[in-house]
């Protein structure tokens, strides 16, 4: 089987947690670096002995590189990304959000596809097997014909940020339908282009209803995926399958059985990222693995990933949308967009760089503890 040669574009925290998540890997090698921090830079050459770079297009031009995972801030990820497809590499995996308007989301799908690049966008949970196993089980009529998606227990602060993970699992259970229709509720100003929680009703082409709530509520956060003959159960953690058995001709909720064994018994997230293993790193979590094995099966086979750019640009149009809802008396707006220009930023932590954030001490004690010092 065919390695692939990676070279990492920013490797901060985030970019070092994907490196280690690429090394583990055994169908990648960390082959170069690049970042223009040479503080970043230094300390990861002493972690991988590999050519390192302070311009990341003299690496593209000069590596021969397979997969680009360029791990940016928004600001600069689009044009990353699109320079990293013209420079000729087969995939490139990108954090998320992907971008802050939908015409520049759209340029980074379009140069990949033009250039026949594989192009996934982001650490998603519906890159881990147990959604996976979820999906595949759902598709061969598990519960029946799907009638509704419903996330509890809040969608944070964030709609577009980390509340992507919310609208890429209901794209993916709704089985990658269209969108047809949204009607959305800000949290705060709905004037704002500024990322915030959000609520909302989604309906799909094919009939399925999806409902977001805003506010928490006892059941915690996670989400029910119902159908005519059962429903999939998530509650942030565990996940499971309960199902009607074939006696019972109009199932209610007390005729639910669970599936036993299907999932795993505890955390789908599996080991937790603040354990160190045996060769003194820290794991990089089982999302963050899963979602590089994910790029690596999808370059295998020729196509992108289901985490991929284009769902990451549907679902910051579905985010947009429910801001244009909210905006328009919460009228039912209908998708696509017909303007591209809308734009939707995310929390400073996302947009730009956190070292200036955070501080320096502060945020290179957190890129040093990816290993045991």
């Amino acid at each position: 089987m065919e390695t692939y040669r990676v070279g990492m574009i920013g490797v901060g925290r985030k970019g070092t947690q994907h490196a280690r998540a690429y090394d583990l890997n055994p169908r990648a090698e960390i082959a170069a670096a690049a970042d223009p921090d040479p503080e970043n830079l230094e300390l990861f050459r002493g972690r991988y002995d590999v050519p390192c770079y302070a311009d990341y297009g003299e690496m593209l031009a000069r590596e021969g590189l397979d997969i680009a995972a360029p791990i940016l801030p928004v600001r600069p990820n689009p044009e990353v990304v699109i320079a990293c497809a013209e420079a000729g590499v087969r995939a490139v995996l990108c954090e998320k959000p992907l971008a802050v308007s939908l015409e520049e989301a759209d340029r980074m799908v379009e140069a990949c596809r033009a250039h026949r690049v594989r192009f996934g966008a982001g650490d998603l949970d519906r890159n881990l097997p147990a959604f996976a196993t979820a999906r595949q089980r759902l598709d061969q009529g598990a519960i029946g014909a799907l009638r509704s998606i419903t996330f509890h227990g809040g969608s944070g602060g964030e709609i577009s940020g980390g509340g992507c993970q919310i609208l890429s699992l209901m794209r993916m259970f709704a089985g990658e339908a269209e969108a047809a229709w949204a009607i959305g509720w800000m949290a705060d100003d709905p004037w704002s282009d500024h990322d915030q929680g959000a609520a909302g009703y989604v309906r799909f082409v094919t009939g399925l209803e999806a409902f977001i709530q805003r506010q928490p509520d006892s059941r915690g956060r996670g989400f029910e995926v119902a159908g005519e003959r059962g429903v999939l159960r998530y509650t942030n953690e565990v996940l499971s399958l309960w199902v009607a058995p074939d006696s019972v001709e109009t199932p209610g909720r007390d005729d639910l059985i669970e599936v036993e064994g299907l999932f795993p018994a505890g955390s789908v997230y599996g080991r937790r990222s603040s354990e160190y293993d045996d060769d003194g790193w820290r794991w990089p979590g089982d999302r963050n693995v899963a979602s590089v094995q994910a790029l690596i099966e999808a370059l295998d086979r020729g196509e992108d990933p289901g985490g991929s750019g284009d769902n990451g640009r549907r679902v910051l149009e579905l985010a947009i949308a429910l801001r244009e809802s909210h905006r328009r008396g919460h009228a039912a707006v209908q998708l696509f967009l017909a303007d591209w220009g809308l734009r939707l930023y995310p929390h400073a932590g996302r947009m730009d760089n956190k070292k200036a954030q955070m501080g320096h001490d502060a945020y290179m004690a957190q890129v040093r503890a990816a290993t045991r010092e």
